[in-house]
């Protein structure tokens, strides 16, 4: 790879199995919280199509403590329910807080990147005391060399100033030396080329892409990422 030896990592659905621990986070809501003769995968299809549209609007520029406090009441109004949202975020923020679940074969990935010379950033939106909390449960805090976490920075992917802090702090990670990878092809992939960035596309679920939002590369599985990014003919953000 040459001199190209930067790497953007999203973390949630990349690195981490955010999934598995919101999952058992949300169960866990709905058990405090239940709605009467509403069950959870009920409950759950309402959830998620709140929480797409929340992230809809952090991602177009919306602060993400106003939005996300309202995913809970709004979800829970849907089911004429009244319900603290700003108390049940705090209540799931603490769930996620401890989740710990990694992909499987994430950190044996990270390590042999890491024993080959690359820099290895996590770029990530989401809350700081969570992810940094989930970090250091995960023992990532040790890999990663960077971290970039859209609550402290001020702004969400696919942002670009989300990117400008990483570039300001070391003139040796510019666009043209870096790479984002990652699940999302609105945060990850749109943020990547907002920024200028060669971005690759994390799609384990072989997904289809419905948008008009094209990655530069797209793998299936950590082996092939890992190959893509060792590889002498990936081409790189000009």
């Amino acid at each position: 790879m040459q001199n190209k030896v930067n790497i953007i990592f999203d973390l949630d659905d990349t690195i981490l199995d955010f999934k598995k621990g919101a999952q058992e986070g949300l169960e866990n809501i709905l058990k405090q919280y239940p709605v009467p003769d509403v069950r959870f995968d009920e409950w759950l299809k309402v959830f998620n199509v709140v929480n797409r549209n929340v992230w809809r609007e952090i991602e177009a520029g919306g602060s993400p403590k106003e939005w996300l406090d309202t995913r809970f009441s709004t979800t829970y109004e849907q089911f004429n329910v009244k319900q603290d949202g700003v108390l049940l975020e705090s209540a799931y923020r603490s769930l996620l807080d401890e989740n710990f679940y990694l992909i499987e074969g994430a950190e044996v990935l990270l390590n042999h990147l890491k024993e080959q010379g690359y820099t290895l950033i996590a770029g990530t939106n989401g809350q700081s005391s969570t992810q940094r909390k989930r970090l250091k449960g995960t023992g990532l805090d040790q890999i990663f060399d960077q971290v970039i976490i859209s609550d402290e920075v001020g702004v969400a992917k696919p942002d670009p100033r989300f990117f400008k802090k990483l570039f300001n702090q070391s003139k040796e990670i510019t666009p043209e030396n870096t790479v984002m990878i990652g699940d999302s092809l609105r945060s990850d992939i749109q943020g990547a080329i907002n920024a200028g960035i060669t971005s690759v596309w994390f799609n384990p679920l072989k997904l289809d892409n419905q948008t008009n939002i094209k990655p530069d590369y797209e793998v299936d599985s950590y082996d092939a990422l890992e190959q893509l990014l060792t590889a002498d003919s990936l081409q790189y953000a000009k």
